[in-house]
């Protein structure tokens, strides 16, 4: 029997990019489910559980650090869902910023998909 999909939920306001990473993502055989806000995301949760979260810092309506906050807080469940930030924030002010949240990795952006992927990798095989 063949492994269940894991499902990844990316969170980014910027079309081409939320395109270009469901389509990476999907093909590498992944399930993959889109938001454009941090408040799309937390609607998402409603009937998605992902196995992980990518999600941009920057976005209109609920940015990246208040919808991990927000996750964090309101949804004990995903206290330890894997949370990557993927950001062109690069200053470590910025990532140091969030480190109390717990997010499991910070990619600057533009998006190196080798190393998107073998980050992915590494945090889906981690034991839950």
């Amino acid at each position: 029997m063949a492994p269940a999909l894991k499902t990844i939920l990316i969170v980014e306001d910027e079309r081409e990019l939320l395109h270009i990473l469901n389509d990476e993502l999907t093909s590498r055989g992944y399930k993959v489910e889109l938001a454009r806000n941090g408040q799309e995301g937390l609607d998402k949760l409603q009937s998605v559980e992902p196995d992980l979260v990518i999600c941009d810092r920057a976005m209109p309506v609920m940015s990246g650090y208040q919808f991990l906050e927000r996750l964090r807080g309101a949804y004990p469940q995903y206290n330890n869902l894997p949370f990557i930030f993927l950001t062109a924030l690069a200053d470590p002010r910025d990532r140091h910023s969030v480190d109390h949240l717990n997010p499991t990795s910070y990619l600057e952006k533009p998006v190196d998909f080798e190393k998107l992927a073998k980050t992915i990798n590494h945090v889906l095989s981690k034991p839950a």
